[in-house]
């Protein structure tokens, strides 16, 4: 890879990240945050729970306009509303106002995310592009594993509201190098702003959403997924109210997570191509399954330690994840041809909303004890498995497929 490539590669990159690691970030100032407010856990809770939601929705309704209307702009606009909202949320009085701050950044994220892979896509020829994405994914998650750590530094200068404002500084820095050395990469021909009305932009969505079998994959890519953000939501509250220790510990506990997920993709790549869709999907949920099982059982029987929760109901529950999450989302997508861009929408929406389902109960469930997680965890994991074994979802004569890079799928 050139020097030039690598440069763009890395920018892009750091657009897609920007809204997982806005919420990677602000994680260990959630206590911050509800001391700053005197809110409870609930409400504290809907910070989280509503920006994956607007990632979600954003992801469905703003992708089509970067194929309308081209990528640069599209990709300028989502940094600009990202800028906008961590300012909303960097000077809010009031919690309403920090939710709806992080809302409006969530937004902006989404279309980064989707914007860029759109340009990766544009730039790739067709047989080396899981390739270029899997590059893409990488670095991200790189970032992401390093963001709570940055989380506690950035906290202990100045307060949960600095997150906000590095934020902002950041995203004004991704804008600047997007405007100086991002080049429009949709065809002139296909780009055309009045082409289509604007229901014409959603059909294949829409179609997609009548098709009862992928609604299925939708919803078990969705559940699959949620056990990630419902684990790392709660954690830095668990770290005080349950282990009795700083919050900002959290972030040393945090790489436990991705260190998972790397070794379920590396078993993938190495091990899995030749086992296709349906059997890493049960071997994955299975596994994530039983290491709620073993949390569940370390934490009964009074191993009342952050590794006890954190390795198997994180490290292990990811492991299982890396496993079957590619299979499940690259057989999702693989349903929506030609349409596979609206397919990706429709995924990345179902894997929000159930996400911020999940996020918002446990804080009303959360009672300064770490069960209700697992048994979350648990249960998400346990619906996929069976899932897994419906016949209209287990379909052993197109099992032969080889799944999709880990990275692409995943991503």
């Amino acid at each position: 890879m050139g020097r030039g490539r690598l440069r763009l590669m890395v920018l892009l990159a750091a657009c897609t990240a920007l809204g997982p690691l806005s919420l990677n970030v602000y994680l260990p100032g959630l206590p911050a945050v509800q001391a700053s407010f005197a809110a409870d856990l609930a409400a504290v809770q809907s910070t989280v729970s509503l920006p994956l939601l607007g990632f979600g929705l954003g992801l469905v309704l703003l992708g089509p306009l970067a194929d309308r209307f081209g990528r640069r702009p599209a990709l300028l606009w989502g940094l600009l509303l990202f800028m906008a909202g961590t300012a909303v949320a960097w000077t809010a009085p009031s919690l309403l106002l920090l939710c709806v701050g992080r809302l409006l950044a969530s937004v902006g994220g989404a279309m980064t995310y989707i914007t860029s892979r759109a340009v990766v896509a544009d730039l790739t020829p067709r047989d080396q592009l899981q390739r270029s994405v899997a590059q893409m994914t990488m670095i991200m998650l790189v970032g992401q594993m390093l963001a709570p750590i940055a989380g506690n530094f950035v906290i202990a200068a100045g307060g949960w509201r600095l997150i906000q404002l590095t934020l902002l500084l950041f995203a004004a820095w991704l804008c600047l190098l997007v405007w100086r050395g991002v080049a429009e990469t949709l065809p002139a021909r296909a780009a055309h702003p009045d082409a289509a009305p604007a229901p014409g932009l959603f059909a294949p969505t829409l179609a997609l959403m009548r098709q009862g079998r992928f609604l299925l994959l939708m919803l078990q890519v969705g559940l699959l997924y949620s056990a990630y953000p419902a684990f790392v939501a709660m954690a830095p509250h668990l770290m005080i109210d349950s282990f009795h220790r700083p919050a900002t510990e959290y972030s040393y506990y945090f790489p436990c997570l991705p260190l998972g997920y790397f070794a379920g993709n590396w078993f993938v790549l190495h091990v899995g191509q030749r086992m296709g869709h349906h059997r890493l999907i049960l071997i994955g949920s299975a596994f994530a399954t039983a290491s709620c099982l073993l949390s569940l059982l370390l934490l009964s029987q009074g191993l009342w330690h952050p590794l006890a929760l954190f390795l198997p109901a994180g490290t292990l529950v990811n492991m299982g994840m890396g496993l079957a999450l590619p299979s499940v989302a690259a057989r999702a997508v693989g349903e929506t041809w030609p349409n596979t861009a609206s397919g990706w929408g429709l995924v990345g929406f179902a894997q929000q909303l159930i996400a911020a389902l999940s996020v918002q109960s446990l804080g009303f469930l959360q009672g300064g004890s770490p069960f209700p997680v697992v048994w979350c965890c648990l249960a998400l994991s346990a619906v996929t498995f069976a899932m897994e074994c419906l016949p209209l979802i287990a379909r052993p004569q197109g099992d032969a497929q080889t799944p999709s890079s880990p990275a692409t799928a995943a991503g």
